[in-house]
């Protein structure tokens, strides 16, 4: 049995569209929130089966609010409800762990405002477009 294997999230590579935004981020979460699907039944011996779910993934991110023109709050306001494509890179200084999503989401405006005398920041779900490509980056 190998010893339990640690690293603390430091470094990520993230683009939405052309743009690049992960000096913003301070935390990220691709979530599956796909279903188990619905157990079907007929009134034969072998009569179950499982009607699978749609993929349901969404990419959850908190960043630090930045309204100038190139700000990634700016640019979400900017793109509310289109469809851009998206790269997530995890550990990309780590050659043997490098692993990487991509796909589509739909852009959300983000909610707006805060506590006083607190750092501004932009909480957003965005939902994928299918499940996301999950791939080892030089494997």
């Amino acid at each position: 049995m190998s010893p339990p294997h640690t690293r603390k999230i430091k470094e990520i590579e993230f683009a939405l569209g052309a743009e690049s935004f992960q000096c913003q981020v301070q935390t990220w979460n691709i979530a599956n929130n796909t279903e188990d699907g619905e157990k079907l039944y007929s009134q034969c011996p072998d009569g179950e089966v499982r009607e699978e779910a749609e993929p349901d993934y969404a990419l959850e991110v908190t960043f630090y609010a930045d309204w100038r023109s190139d700000g990634i709050s700016d640019w979400l306001t900017a793109h509310d409800g289109e469809t851009v494509a998206f790269t997530l890179d995890h550990h990309p200084d780590i050659a043997l762990e490098h692993v990487q999503w991509t796909g589509s989401l739909k852009v959300r405006a983000p909610n707006v405002g805060g506590e006083a005398r607190t750092t501004e920041m932009t909480e957003v779900t965005l939902p994928c477009v299918g499940k996301p490509v999950y791939a080892r980056v030089g494997a």
